[in-house]
């Protein structure tokens, strides 16, 4: 209230009353005209108006009558129609000046506030635009503090908080500032009971408050100080250090182990919704920033698969929330005296695409590995943790008399329950479900954070043929060999150590002969690939994997090999070895992102571009170049359906091209096997819909060329792993193994299933035959292969079963065709 000056019969001051002078106008037409003559720039400045720094020395109701001024449309529409300032300008100073009006404290009535807040309400643009509606809000809140607030003004600002909700809108995202709109007006209109700040408006802090209306009243009062201290982070990167303060006091009145679980369940219930965004999870972000202060070990697997959530993209909309996969990011980098995070954040690299994240993630690792005085590659050999199992990689987790054994193997982890009285059970009893539900949920987790660690560790040695790494001997033995996690999956691969090829067993390490080998602490280990041994090793190894086992983590012994041919040693600088398909833009995204090439999604927005590989260890980047099909397919949002492969080629850092013959041999077999790889998965020659050439026919040459047609290094293969296995199948006798296919004789016809695309052809009339197989043959089950991951394969085995009698073939469109 301003000093001096006796109050209105309303209780507000004698100035606030509506006596608008009437020279107003003319005062705001005289700033119009002089902000219009000299301004800058295309911003405007009310400073450089004499009429303007006068006013702010006159009474406060003269400068009030020249704010309310502003909103009359008819004044600026007069003014443009006598020559003078045009109207969008006039429009832009007016707000200008109701700004810097409402800025300087000036006492507007509750009337005057209404007028202002209805012209707000109308305007066109988003509330975020157009008239200053956060100075509005700022002085009704000015105006609460001293006097209640009408009837008037309660509803109007109710009205501004349902356009602020997009009440009657069918399709309305909140901006941050709409949800600030909210926020403030609901503290404003339905301010909470007792002396309690409200939690920011959104459905996290609902749910909070209901739970803390579960507590008593005296623990409910530290979790919601905790919740508000947590709400204040904004858009910080990294906590103050004074908030830290502020929390620890707060965290020690609560207690570490039970901050630690409630956080626990609040990430595991949390999916942030970029459709609905929710300004209250900055609670959960400041929760996340607490961990590293807690008894944190058990939560970094929970904090990377929030991490993961949070950047994982929902189509149209892109990830889920950058705010929050950040601070998960940041607080794993945090906790660096916990192995698991530091095993979260390579996990991570291998997992998360979007390449903010991808960046802050390599850093956080570089900054760790120089605080340990390591690089990256030597801190993940040195720092994977054993996740609690023993020597021969298992763990056993009890619940009361019950208990569960969990094992890593090379291509999974198994478990085996037991019940109380020791006998084995194929799922958790009765009694750990009821009795010990947290403890379970915690098991699966383990589970959970056991498998992601081996598939990094499997997909990391994979990558260590690109990189060209190696090891000591006695390093590779500690750190790999012996380790619990990884130990199942080196005994499964084969190793060049030194001269020699082996491979781990129980006894030692045996060449393919199975003689034992010995070997100086410091020879060179690597992992072995078949382009660099002799066709006959190969074949040895093949042999020795298919009668002994075990089955390999990745494909090694039967890996594809790509060669330099004549044809690329002509072309010299590209490979035209898989060009000309029509792959499915979707999946191939999918599949590159998988891979580790980075690819975003071609429509008709964009003019292309090409998915890439880099290889940092040479210096290059592969890229596998494709196009948007003309007039082809779209989704609604433009994106396209389907592409056009081309060439593969190699650029140096300027991005020159660079001759296949100068790209180290391993490396040039590895781009191209994935390039081979998503041909033979993304092809539509794989897809039944395509029978009749795809779009208006125009492909039906591609389809039929490549649906039955010659078989690529990935087939080919197959071809030899299929000759193995069908005479191991109960079905042997009705099966061929063909140049092409695997040839069914089932009791009506003869079949030919490509062992490339999986596609049948009844062989008698030479029709295709449209099979979706919905689920493998379990026999094949009880097989053991050389390796996993082969699901065309799987696919083919199932069909054969399927087609061997024709009689049990329940699927009236298969029978329809036969």
């Amino acid at each position: 209230m301003t000093e001096g000056r006796p109050p209105s019969s309303d209780g507000l001051p004698a100035s606030a009353t509506p006596s608008a002078p009437g020279n107003a106008d003319s005062i705001l037409l005289k700033i119009w005209d002089e902000v219009s003559a000299n301004r800058p720039s295309v911003q405007v400045t009310l400073d450089v108006s004499d009429r303007w720094r006068a006013l702010t020395k006159e009474p406060p109701a003269l400068q009030i009558a020249v704010a309310l001024a502003t909103l009359e449309p008819k004044l600026a529409e007069r003014r443009a129609r006598e020559g003078g300032t045009i109207e969008l300008l006039a429009t832009q100073i007016s707000r200008q000046v109701l700004s810097q009006s409402l800025q300087r404290g000036l006492p507007f009535s509750p009337a005057q506030i209404h007028q202002m807040l209805e012209a707000w309400l109308v305007q066109n643009e988003p509330l975020a635009h157009g008239w200053p509606g956060r100075w509005m809000l700022q002085t009704v809140e000015n105006l609460s503090s001293e006097h209640p607030l009408t009837p008037d003004l309660i509803s109007v600002l109710g009205r501004i908080r349902a356009r602020a909700r997009g009440d009657r809108l069918q399709y309305h995202i909140p901006t941050k500032f709409d949800l600030q709109v909210i926020e403030r007006i609901t503290t404003l209109i339905d301010p909470p009971e007792g002396d309690h700040r409200p939690l920011p408006v959104g459905a996290f802090a609902e749910n909070f408050e209901r739970w803390m209306a579960t507590l008593a009243e005296g623990k409910a009062s530290i979790w919601r100080d905790l919740a508000l201290l947590c709400a204040e982070v904004g858009d910080g990167t990294a906590p103050r250090k004074g908030w830290l303060t502020a929390s620890q006091r707060l965290v020690d009145k609560i207690g570490r182990i039970i901050l630690s679980e409630r956080i626990s369940q609040l990430l595991k219930e949390t999916i942030p919704d970029p459709e609905h965004p929710d300004r209250s999870l900055d609670i959960l972000k400041g929760l996340l920033w607490l961990i590293p202060h807690l008894d944190h070990a058990p939560l970094a697997g929970e904090v990377g698969s929030f991490a993961e959530t949070c950047f994982s993209k929902i189509t149209l909309l892109g990830p889920r929330s950058v705010r929050l996969g950040n601070a998960a990011l940041w607080t794993l980098s945090e906790m660096a005296g916990e192995p698991r995070a530091a095993a979260e954040l390579f996990r991570l690299r291998t997992r998360i695409q979007y390449p903010s994240a991808r960046k802050i993630i390599d850093k956080r690792l570089a900054d760790l590995a120089d605080k340990r005085g390591h690089s990256v590659e030597n801190m993940e050999d040195h720092g994977l943790p054993t996740f609690g199992l023993d020597e021969s990689s298992a763990l056993v987790v009890p619940f009361g008399g019950a208990r569960v054994e969990l094992r890593v193997h090379s291509t999974g982890i198994s478990q085996q329950w037991y019940s109380a009285a020791g006998k084995p059970v194929k799922a958790p009893p009765s009694e750990v479900k009821l009795v010990h539900g947290d403890a379970l949920s915690a098991c699966r987790q383990r589970i959970k954070d056991l498998e992601g660690a081996r598939q990094t560790q499997v997909v990391r040695l994979e990558q260590s043929w690109v990189e060209n790494r190696s090891w000591a001997f006695e390093t590779w033995s500690k750190y790999f060999l012996r380790h619990p996690l990884r130990r199942p999956i080196v005994v499964s691969l084969i190793w060049s150590i030194g001269d020699h090829v082996v491979m781990p067993d129980g006894e030692g390490l045996r060449d393919v002969t199975g003689t034992l080998r010995a070997f100086d602490p410091q020879a060179r280990v690597r992992l072995w690939h078949p382009l660099n041994g002799d066709q006959q090793t190969v074949l040895a190894w093949r042999r020795r994997i298919l009668e002994h086992g075990p089955t390999q983590a990745l494909k090694q012994a039967h890996r594809e090999i790509y060669v330099l041919t004549e044809a690329e040693r002509a072309t010299r600088v590209y490979s035209n070895r898989f060009a000309a398909h029509i792959l499915r833009q979707h999946q191939f995204k999918a599949l590159c992102q998988a891979r580790g090439w980075t690819y975003a999604l071609m429509g008709a927005w964009n003019g292309g571009n090409s998915p890439a590989l880099a290889l940092p260890r040479q210096s290059l980047t592969a890229v596998f170049h494709v196009s948007m099909i003309d007039e082809g397919p779209r989704m609604a949002s433009g994106v396209a359906h389907y592409l056009s492969s081309d060439r593969v080629c190699f650029n140096d850092a300027e991005g020159g091209a660079v001759a296949l013959e100068q790209i180290p041999p391993v490396v040039f077999s590895e781009v191209l096997r994935d390039a081979d790889l998503f041909v033979a998965v993304t092809s539509v020659a794989n897809d039944p819909n395509w029978t009749d050439g795809g779009p208006d026919g125009r492909h039906a040459g591609y389809w039929r060329r490549w649906a039955f047609g010659e078989l690529n290094q990935s087939a080919a293969t197959r071809r030899a792993l299929m000759a193995w296995l069908a005479p191991r199948l109960s079905i042997a006798d009705k099966l061929e193994v063909a140049d092409r296919a695997l040839i069914v004789q089932g009791q009506r016809q003869k079949y030919a299933i490509h062992l490339g695309s999986g596609n049948v052809q009844i062989m008698q009339s030479n029709r295709y035959l449209c099979i979706v197989a919905d689920q493998k043959a379990k026999e094949i089950d009880n097989i053991r292969l050389p390796f996993v991951g082969d699901n065309i394969l799987s696919e083919i085995v199932a069909k054969a079963f399927l087609l061997v009698d024709e009689s049990r073939i329940k699927d009236p469109s298969i029978l329809h065709q036969l």
